[in-house]
């Protein structure tokens, strides 16, 4: 009985010994997979790679769409459906602008423009009159003695 109680000869020392080894050797190589998992985790990772990596087949997904036929039927209609209903619109505005007797601004922009050539053939008259003026001011200013 005396061995029982003695630890040394009951393996109570030596039971934690290998258990410890274990234990500490497995954190040891979990904590260098760790490290190799997170260095290649960090090459892949990189925020600006992935980013382009992203922009890049989005861009890619999108031309190949765009070049579709179905996509480019689909932009030509919608361009002749546009250019129809602006059409449209014109000649409505036009039609009503006539029945309303209110002017659009392709007739006031022409307005303007006969405005201004009617100003400028007026001062072109003007100076034509002021020089006569001043011809016959200087021919009386002779004539007269002065």
């Amino acid at each position: 009985m005396s061995t029982a109680t003695n630890p040394a000869t009951n393996g109570a020392d030596t039971a934690p010994g290998p258990l410890l080894d274990f234990w500490s050797k497995f954190l040891e190589q979990n904590a260098e997979q760790t490290r190799a998992l997170l260095s290649g985790f960090q090459e892949t990772c990189d925020p600006a790679a992935l980013r382009r990596l992203w922009l890049d087949s989005l861009a890619k997904g999108l031309d190949y769409y765009m070049r579709t036929p179905a996509f480019l039927e689909t932009v030509r209609r919608n361009y002749e459906m546009m250019t129809q209903l602006k059409g449209t619109t014109e000649d409505f505005a036009r039609d009503v602008s006539r029945g309303t007797g209110i002017p659009r601004i392709t007739d006031i922009s022409g307005l303007f423009e006969r405005l201004r050539i009617g100003q400028e053939a007026i001062l072109t008259r003007l100076e034509a009159i002021e020089e006569r003026l001043d011809s016959l001011e200087t021919k009386r200013k002779r004539h007269n003695g002065g």
